[in-house]
């Protein structure tokens, strides 16, 4: 008569009792990169990585909405002349807020932070492409300002826009010219990136 033992998962019943089984250790299994080189493939673990990486599309994604210029407009607070966002035009989508005041790194919310434009002698607008690293420079040196000027970074004129983006007054600012880094910001994920190609604008004010 053949006895066969009891076995409940990794362990057997014997004589009552509930004891161990020790499975014998396989062996090894072959990589990914084996299997490839098992498959007739032949190069380095450096080219089967690189072979799993597919081919840039061809096919450009889609256009995306045209950047809003903003509408400004002076108003009086005391003694104090503020410059104003009343409106938005050109662009598509959901229009930005309205109600800030330009300041002097950009827009702020309340009056107390807002330039005053009473102190001024020349407000210019200037306008530059981002380069490879997001910044443009802006050379105004046409204008022969004898003082470092202030400059306030407006936002940018994209062709192709896949977020909100973000300008700001970045490097030093000379008599002569000044740089805005352009960043935006992917609906989807969040992710803040250098904007390339777009058109920087700014103030630059004369004190």
């Amino acid at each position: 008569m053949t006895v066969k033992p009891n076995v409940v998962g990794g362990a057997m019943i014997q004589g009552g009792k509930l004891m161990p089984v020790v499975a014998d250790k396989g062996d090894p299994g072959l990589s990914a990169y084996q299997v490839w080189l098992a498959a007739g493939n032949t190069g380095t673990e450096a080219q089967y990585q690189a072979s799993l990486k597919g081919a840039a599309s061809t096919t450009p994604g889609p256009q995306g909405n045209t950047g809003w210029t903003p509408v400004l407009a002076g108003e009086l607070d005391g003694t104090r002349t503020l410059i104003k966002v009343v409106d938005w035009t050109g662009g598509q989508g959901t229009k930005p807020d309205v109600g800030m005041y330009l300041g002097t790194t950009g827009y702020v919310i309340g009056k107390a932070s807002a330039f005053n434009f009473n102190a001024i002698k020349r407000v210019v607008g200037v306008s530059g492409v981002t380069n490879a690293s997001g910044i443009a420079t802006l050379d105004y040196s046409s204008l022969g300002f004898t003082t470092i000027p202030t400059v306030i970074a407006l936002p940018a004129t994209t062709a192709v826009l896949s977020g909100p983006t973000r300008s700001t007054v970045t490097g030093t600012t000379t008599k002569t010219t000044a740089q805005i880094k352009v960043e935006t910001q992917a609906i989807l994920t969040g992710v803040v990136t250098l904007l390339i190609g777009a058109t920087a604008n700014a103030l630059v004010i004369e004190t």
